[in-house]
This record gives C-alpha cells, sequence and structure tokens, in this order.
C-alpha cells in the first residue's frame, strides 16, 4: 500500500508543526507552491541548504552571496557592478565587451592589439590635431 497523504479539509489552511513544535527538517524530491516567511519571524524561512538545485520562475531576495561561480544561460541585469577582489586581481571577458557610456581610468590602458576611434583621441594638457595634420608634423609636410 503506497503512502498516505496529508491533505486539509479546505484549501489554503492548515501547516504542519507550530512555532512552538517545528519540524526538525523537510526532506523531498519536489516542493509546489509559495514558501514565504522573514529573517526576524520565529518561524521564519531564514536559510535553505539543496544539494540540488533550485529552480524558480522569478526570485527576489536582497543580497545573494556565493563561494563559486554563479554563471547565467540569460543576460544579467545589474544597475551597479564592482569588483570586490583585491588590487592588480583582473577581471576577464572572453567575449566582446560594449560600453555605451564613458571608461574612466585612473590609472594605464593597455591593449596587445591596435586601438581603433571612430573620432580623436584627446591627450590632457595638449593641442588637438588629426591624423593628417599629425603625419604632416611627423613627415615635414
Amino acid at each position: 500500500m503506497a503512502t498516505r497523504n496529508f491533505v486539509p479539509r479546505s484549501g489554503s489552511e492548515g501547516q504542519l508543526g507550530t512555532v512552538e513544535k517545528p519540524w526538525g527538517k523537510i526532506v523531498a524530491d519536489t516542493l509546489i507552491g509559495s514558501i514565504s516567511g522573514s529573517l526576524t519571524s520565529t518561524g521564519s524561512f531564514g536559510s535553505l541548504s539543496t544539494p540540488g538545485k533550485i529552480t524558480a520562475g522569478t526570485l527576489s531576495t536582497t543580497n545573494i552571496t556565493a563561494s563559486g561561480d554563479i554563471s547565467a544561460s540569460g543576460t544579467v541585469f545589474a544597475s551597479k557592478f564592482e569588483s570586490a577582489g583585491d588590487s592588480g586581481e583582473t577581471i576577464s571577458f572572453n567575449d566582446n565587451l560594449n560600453i555605451t557610456g564613458n571608461i574612466t581610468a585612473s590609472n594605464n590602458i593597455s591593449a596587445s592589439g591596435d586601438i581603433r576611434a571612430d573620432g580623436r583621441i584627446f591627450e590632457k594638457g595638449t593641442s588637438v590635431i588629426d591624423h593628417a595634420t599629425a603625419m604632416a608634423i611627423v613627415f615635414g609636410g
């Protein structure tokens, strides 16, 4: 005979355990429905530990801390990005990096290939000249 289900008399009522007598652990293959709570209430859902993966349609949280990799198959949106690494560490991008705003650097910018610009490249404290004028000056034209 299969294990019997715990079924409430009506939908959305009843609970497992109480604030005074909570269950120690819930072990399940699948959880269906809503999980809610706060970090400050006694009957809270203060932490979640799973040996597998968590799948959610939409996940809202204040902070996410990871000690390993975070990967995404879609776009990662951020209103602010900051490296938490130590000075001298490198952030690597394996694809193209398109920036629609400004780039500000307080140290050197280097490249192993050409640096190309559709407009002029300005050097602080010097007069601005175009490529043709610079070549004329260099080659006495």
